[in-house]
């Protein structure tokens, strides 16, 4: 009797240690699987897109991501306020620079010349005398009428119908009872009228009257289109 109590504690550990051995290596396989098992199904979420939906989501605007008929949110105008405070804020910062003062040019003083031009008309006529005739053109000339005068001359357009002869014209002072210096013009017949201009003439102070007057060569009519003083003045 003492012998069989004596070995039968010893007959039964190992049957004791055999069934909780197993034990253990089940739960640590399980856990591996498991662990093995969460891994396999983030592969497969990375896979189907899910995170970039994710991503997709955060990046969404403001006015995506709020519900209208939320409470705890601010309302639509305030969510517009909000993303253009934040795009003004994302702006660089433009730092201005003082400009520099401008400098003002010296200023320049010209003499002011205004250049004023006159024409006293005579008209037209005819004349065939030998010597100097008046042919009825005349006009009052007063020279103080045309403030500083700068130059004098007198315009003279004729023609000799029958082109053979030589023709003179010139401007008398009826009230000084002499001719107007440097005003007579030499005209070689031609059928044809010709402009012609004196040298620089003088007018007497004051109103005056001056008439024109030709002389033929060979007492031919000539014929004076249109005659005329061009008056210059500052």
């Amino acid at each position: 009797m003492d012998k069989i109590f004596s070995e039968s504690p010893v007959e039964e550990k190992p049957q004791r240690l055999k069934r909780f051995f197993p034990m253990k290596q089940i739960i640590f396989v399980l856990i591996i699987l498991v662990f093995l098992n969460m891994i396999y199904l983030d592969i497969i979420i990375l896979q189907s897109g899910n995170v970039k939906t994710i991503e997709k989501i955060i990046q969404a605007p403001i006015t995506q991501q709020i519900s209208k008929n939320d409470d705890s949110f601010c309302s639509q105008a305030c969510v517009s306020k909000i993303n253009a405070v934040m795009a003004i804020a994302n702006k660089p910062t433009v730092q201005m620079s003082p400009s520099p003062t401008p400098t003002k040019a010296p200023a320049v003083y010209q003499a002011s010349s205004v250049t004023k031009e006159y024409y006293v008309p005579f008209g037209s006529g005819t004349g065939n005398s030998a010597d100097w005739q008046d042919v009825g053109l005349q006009a009052n000339v007063d020279s103080s009428a045309y403030g500083n005068i700068k130059n004098v001359v007198f315009e003279v357009s004729l023609h000799v119908p029958t082109g053979n002869e030589n023709t003179a014209v010139r401007l008398y002072n009826a009230t000084g009872n002499h001719p107007v210096w440097y005003s007579e013009l030499d005209f070689t017949g031609n059928t044809s009228s010709v402009s012609l201009s004196s040298n620089k003439i003088t007018l007497d102070a004051g109103n005056n009257l001056y008439k024109v007057q030709i002389k033929t060569q060979l007492q031919y009519p000539a014929t004076i289109d249109q005659s005329r003083l061009h008056i210059t003045s500052n």
